[in-house]
């Protein structure tokens, strides 16, 4: 790694090249030569990395002339940046099939008239690579502190890309769907829009994109965020290929970029008392001044509308200290309103101890507005692999209202999707949506001495009997009911032989009558069985028969 890497050109300007000759590959001059390597046989796949100057006296070139081009084959494909010979004794010249095969790949060979020392080159070259090295790494250091330093100033994107472009002569961007996009020089934003739009399309997440077009060449590289792409530093440059060195400048800039970015979003997250305080008032059903919150709402349209979205996440004190708590809570909401942003919603978040309130708003046309496509996206991203951590650690649970386009609908949807949360809790439901709990949506509208007294209505007497003598007639009348009837399925669900189930039935019909079957008696039985078995989760000291 040099921040002026040493190509085949320069390497022809030293002292010991001053007789050499370049006899082929003359458009590959500007390879890079990371070391010298002195080469005296054919078979040496793994003794060369890449980058390698060749020094040979042409021992291993004694050969017939199809092992000489399959030697000069093998070192093109394992990227070796030149070859040089030592006319002399062992090889007196160079065969001009070998000449054209460098001149196709713009390999570079090098010949010596007169004898050289081979040592002489080696620790000359070996010498320069290294005190390069030693130099670009305390430049990295020094541009590092300066980038550090920049990230804490007004201004401090466009100022790295400026000491950017000082350092390497090319031109830089930053882009980014979520804030304003920089340039350095003036020249460079002629590129702004291409730039924009190829990241844009192809969704660049790979750590470098190289992009060629024409004969520009750029060099993407994401700047990263809570798992998330928070935008891209690219370079506009000449080379088809970026040094090392550029690279690790490249990445130093970009987390730099990404402590900016993510300080403005926890001063924008830190800032958010009055959007708290906002959500709160509506879920609460105070009186809300509508004008006077205006911007944490987006413009008034026919085809707005929202749901409520709540997240309980459950505090785990072996993942997160208490101390560090509500600072994961400000990251965590960052992290979800980047992703529904990205997703084409506007969200209003409000963030409390353990629960992350969510006002979704879209815009959809009438035919697809109640579609949970987009939510569905939304919750498949949020919690990923690449979610960051600790968020990727935490037992969250989600709950999702129905859809609603008046901002007075706001407490009822938190009321839904609160009891979505609690369904999923008890076990009752597996869904998200609160559009999926069926029946549980009338129940939960009932009050507990509405639905015990309900119980006792259609089902005291069977409760009663299995408490007295440890009867299972409760267990019976749910299988037979939802096996509309079959004895055979029934018997085979209980485990039970069917004569068992016979006298288990004419039991129930004694109790029920013998038309339970039929509606709307069967309804009713329904009806206070999925009550008992809500009171039985929430409530179920009521339950003493």
């Amino acid at each position: 790694m040099t921040k002026y890497p040493l190509l085949v050109r320069d390497v022809l300007k030293r002292k010991h090249f001053e007789s050499a000759k370049l006899i082929a590959g003359h458009q590959g001059v500007n390879r890079q030569v990371l070391w010298t390597h002195i080469l005296e046989i054919k078979d040496f796949d793994s003794l060369i990395n890449g980058g390698e100057l060749i020094l040979t006296t042409g021992v291993g070139l004694q050969l017939e002339r199809t092992t000489q081009i399959a030697y000069l084959q093998n070192l093109i494909r394992n990227g070796a940046a030149a070859l040089c010979i030592e006319i002399g004794d062992y090889f007196d010249h160079v065969p001009e099939e070998l000449v054209a095969l460098a001149d196709e790949h713009h390999f570079p060979i090098i010949i010596f008239d007169k004898i050289v020392r081979f040592i002489d080159i080696t620790q000359d070259l070996h010498t320069y690579i290294i005190n390069q090295h030693q130099q670009a790494l305390t430049q990295l250091d020094t541009i590092s502190k300066t980038f550090m330093e920049l990230s804490l100033m007004p201004n401090g994107i466009l100022k790295i890309l400026q000491v950017l472009h000082q350092d390497t002569n090319a031109h830089f961007l930053f882009v980014s769907e979520d804030t304003k996009s920089f340039y350095y020089p003036v020249e460079a934003k002629k590129h702004l829009r291409l730039i924009e739009a190829h990241c844009q399309q192809h969704d660049v997440q790979e750590p470098i994109h190289l992009l060629t077009i024409q004969s520009d060449n750029f060099v993407i590289i994401p700047v990263n965020g809570l798992g998330q792409v928070w935008g891209y530093l690219c370079m506009h440059t000449k080379l088809p290929k970026p040094s090392n060195y550029m690279l690790l400048n490249l990445e130093r800039a970009t987390m730099s970029i990404a402590h900016i970015l993510m300080r403005n979003r926890m001063l924008q997250e830190r800032q958010q008392s009055r959007e708290d305080e906002f959500i709160l008032a509506l879920i609460q059903g105070q009186p809300v001044d509508i004008q006077h919150y205006q911007s944490y709402l987006p413009i008034e349209s026919r085809n707005l509308f929202h749901r409520v979205v709540v997240l309980n996440i459950h505090y785990q004190a072996h993942i997160v200290s208490e101390e560090d708590w509500q600072e994961v809570q400000l990251h965590n909401a960052m992290y979800v309103r980047s992703i529904l942003k990205k997703l084409g919603f506007f969200p209003t978040v409000s963030v409390r101890q353990h629960e992350i309130i969510i006002l979704a708003f879209y815009i959809a046309a009438d035919s697809v507005k109640e579609s949970q496509e987009s939510f569905d996206q939304a919750i498949q991203q949020i919690v990923s692999r690449k979610a960051p951590q600790p968020f990727n650690k935490l037992a969250i649970t989600f709950g999702i209202s129905n859809v609603y386009q008046t901002i007075e609908s706001v407490p009822r949807g938190y009321k839904e999707a609160k009891s979505v949360i609690q369904m999923q809790h008890n076990q009752l439901a597996s869904s998200i949506y609160f559009k999926d709990l069926g029946v549980y949506r009338l129940l939960l509208q009932q009050d507990n001495a509405t639905l015990l007294q309900y119980v006792k209505d259609y089902l005291q007497e069977i409760l009663l009997i299995d408490q007295k003598n440890g009867n299972d007639l409760y267990q019976t009348l749910c299988v037979y009911l939802a096996c509309n009837g079959a004895k055979n399925d029934t018997a085979e669900q209980l485990f039970i032989v069917r004569q068992t189930l016979y006298k288990r039935i004419e039991r129930l019909e004694s109790i029920l009558g013998n038309d339970f079957l039929q509606a709307p008696y069967r309804l009713n039985l329904e009806m206070a069985m999925k009550a008992y078995e809500l009171l039985n989760k929430t409530a179920p000291d009521l339950l003493r028969l």
